[in-house]
Order: C-alpha cells, then structure tokens, then sequence
C-alpha cells in the first residue's frame, strides 16, 4: 500500500490552475489601474515643481546680476538675460519637461512660485 501511495504522488503535475492563474492576473491589473493615475499625478506635481525652482534661481541670478550692475562692478554690455524683471521685482522660467510646456513665475516680494501653464 505504501508503493500505492508514492506511485500518485509522482504522477500528480504541480503548478497553477487557470483559475488561479486568471486571479492573479485580474489582481495585478486592479493594481496598476489604481498605481498609474498616482505615478502621473506625482510625475506632473514633479514637473511644476522643476518649473518653479528654474524660476527662482532665475530669480536669484537676474537680482544678482541687478545689483552688480547698479553697483558698477559690471557693465551693461556683460550682462545675460535671466528673464528677470527689476520694476517688479520678478523673474519667470519657459521651458519644456517630461513632454510638456511650463511656464512658471517667481516673485521676490511674496517668495511663493506659481505656474502661469502645464499644457
């Protein structure tokens, strides 16, 4: 009787029913329904923020450039362009990321950047 035994272990096939292969399958779908609208929504809060940091060190160099310029310790001629605006104490940033145009402002006096587009 013992023989019995081991004889149907050894012919018994182990491994997946459809049935289960089809739940599995059903599961993995339910979750990347619910993971690929967050992985979008963090990728874009991502991008505005790239936006805004590109305006502040705009910001940052155009006011720096400002104040050498009034000065004296640099000429007109030596200056770049940072997008920075000096009467309103602002600068912005236009540029393109993961497929999209940003624009994006920073003003000095409230230090807060905003998104003007994210189209």
């Amino acid at each position: 009787m013992r023989a019995l035994v081991t004889r149907s272990k050894k012919n018994a096939i182990e491994g997946f029913t459809l049935v289960e292969l089809i739940c599995v399958i059903a599961i993995m779908g339910i979750l990347t329904a619910i993971a690929v609208p967050s992985y979008q929504g963090i990728q874009d809060k991502s991008a505005r923020q790239v936006a805004i940091s590109n305006a502040r060190s705009n910001y940052t160099l155009g006011r720096a450039q400002q104040e050498m310029l009034e000065a004296g310790v640099i000429k007109k001629s030596e200056t770049k362009d940072y997008n920075y605006d000096a009467k309103q104490d602002c600068a912005h940033w236009e540029g393109k990321v993961k497929g999209k145009i940003y624009r994006a402002i920073y003003p000095g006096k409230s230090g807060e950047g905003e998104i003007e587009t994210g189209e």
